[in-house]
């Protein structure tokens, strides 16, 4: 089956990831992730390891292009595995996020870090994945 890219499908998925990170890191696991970091607040400042930290749009901007990057290569791999539905684009997401999972975990481990910050960081990963894949895979044109 030859399908042609959706492209509404790869901005759903930016859109839907952008709003799971703002939910993820926003609400729900904040404090586990600052804590994990080494980040404080001090009024309206946020340090790490009580030094100030500067406030930069680079990061978000990183977010963005890494989730425009992983929707492509995810629809990539759902063309090459005909993953053509949106259980097997959610499979073949799960793999890749549970491959990137161990890959967080692995290096906080090497890096000292809590093993909340790796459930935090880790399961948002294999969440986001999840999700992409079976956006991508099962709303095909």
């Amino acid at each position: 089956m030859k399908t042609k890219t959706n492209w509404l499908a790869l901005l759903t998925t930016l859109v839907v990831n952008m709003g799971l990170g703002m939910l993820w890191y926003g609400k729900l696991f904040n404090a586990q992730w600052m804590s994990g970091n080494g980040i404080s607040l001090a009024g309206d400042k946020m340090m790490k390891n009580g030094v100030e930290m500067p406030m930069s749009n680079l990061p978000m901007i990183t977010n963005v292009v890494s989730l425009l990057v992983f929707s492509f290569l995810i629809n990539w791999l759902v063309e090459k595995t005909q993953s053509f539905t949106f259980q097997s684009g959610a499979i073949l997401g799960g793999v890749i996020g549970l491959i990137n999972f161990f890959g967080i975990y692995t290096g906080n481990r090497f890096a000292g870090n809590p093993t909340s910050l790796s459930m935090v960081d880790g399961s948002y990963t294999l969440l986001l994945f999840v999700i992409m894949g079976a956006i991508i895979g099962g709303w095909r044109k």
